[in-house]
Formats: structure tokens, C-alpha cells, sequence
């Protein structure tokens, strides 16, 4: 017995008259991986994958991997995406992630994220009680830095710039950055000076076991 995947990508092709060929060419999936697909040679493709084929096909990730009759906005998957994990010094470069050459380490985001997202390591106490070291914050550089959103600010003035974790907080027309360790030895505000800028807003955590 065919896969639901397989099946709902035939019935889907069908649908929409559309041959492998033509499939291939609008999606960028090759026609051999999608023959593979329709015969259950691969029973899992990756998210990006499904994602090509989906949007190629005028659907969604959970109508092609699940079911057909499952409504667009139900989407369970909707916005999944896998991020790559980099240090917090790549965080800090004016460099599109999808440039960067050492991501060796992906990471699925539980929520909606854009394709520049990324994922950092927690490093030391700072940023407790919301962060602890070794949790995975996923960061998205296209989401509104507005007040009161966690940010990775980087500050372009220092020798060695790279990405620090903060609440942006707004006084009037100024903007602070807030410690999240109430505890923290350091100063509690930091004033968000001209040569700094957000490199992306936090999203969601994942915590390691």
C-alpha cells in the first residue's frame, strides 16, 4: 500500500494535470527524487523539499504529508523550517546566514520562523531565569524588533563585535536594552547607541536534556 504522501502527491498531480516533468521544473525538486516519492522509495523527504512540492502544487505541507481534505489554515506544520546553529560572534557579522560555510548543526524551530532564522547556544548566567546555559533560542532577523521582544543586539563600536541577548525596552523616544538576569553583577539597562543594531528577534527555545 502507497504512503499518504505518495498518494496525495499523485492525486494532487493529477488534479492539476501537471506531469513530473513540469513538477520538477516549477518546484526545482529533481524529476528523479519526485519519481522516487511517487513510488515510495523515499517515504521522507525534507521539510524543504515538501515545502517546494506544496507550494508548487498550490498546497500545504500537512495536505501533501497528511491528508487532502485537512484546510490550509489548520496547517500543522505550517512555518516549521530547519535552522542552522551558529556562535554568537557569526550572529554579530552583517553576513546572511546562508552564506556563512561552518553550519554543521540544524535544528528544527517548534514555531513559525523566516528562512534567515538562525539558532544560538546559551552561554553562561546572564540570561537567566528566561535562558539557561545550553538552552537553543531561535532568533529571526525579518520579525519587528518592537519593546518589550527579546533581541540579539550587536553593538558595531566594539573591538569584537558579536550578538548579546536582551529585552528592547522603549522610554519615550530612547530605546534600552534590559539584562534578563535580575541578578546580573552588570548594569540592569544599556542605552541602544547608533552604532548598535538588532540582528534578529528571539522566537522560541529549545531546551536540551
Amino acid at each position: 500500500m502507497k504512503s499518504s504522501l505518495a498518494k496525495n502527491l499523485e492525486t494532487l498531480m493529477q488534479e492539476k494535470q501537471i506531469s513530473q516533468t513540469r513538477l520538477s521544473k516549477i518546484s526545482g525538486v529533481s524529476q528523479s527524487y519526485i519519481f522516487k516519492i511517487l513510488n515510495d522509495q523515499i517515504k521522507k523527504p525534507s521539510l524543504d523539499t515538501l515545502e517546494k512540492l506544496a507550494t508548487a502544487l498550490d498546497s500545504t505541507v500537512a495536505q501533501l504529508n497528511h491528508s487532502l481534505e485537512l484546510p490550509k489554515e489548520a496547517d500543522p506544520v505550517v512555518g516549521l523550517r530547519k535552522v542552522p546553529l551558529i556562535s554568537w560572534v557569526q550572529a554579530g557579522l552583517p553576513t546572511p546566514v546562508a552564506s556563512l560555510d561552518d553550519m554543521d548543526k540544524w535544528y528544527i524551530c517548534p514555531v513559525r520562523i523566516s528562512k534567515n532564522g538562525f539558532a544560538l547556544k546559551v552561554r553562561g548566567e546572564s540570561m537567566e531565569p528566561m535562558f539557561f546555559e545550553g538552552d537553543i533560542v531561535f532568533i529571526d532577523p525579518d520579525v519587528p524588533a518592537e519593546s518589550g521582544r527579546i533581541v540579539a543586539a550587536v553593538d558595531d563600536g566594539a573591538a569584537d563585535p558579536e550578538a548579546t541577548l536582551k529585552k528592547l525596552v522603549r522610554d519615550g523616544s530612547d530605546y534600552y536594552l534590559k539584562a534578563l538576569n535580575p541578578d546580573w553583577p552588570g548594569p540592569k539597562f544599556q542605552p541602544f547607541t547608533k552604532s548598535m543594531r538588532i540582528a534578529g528577534v528571539a522566537v522560541g527555545k529549545y531546551v536540551e536534556l
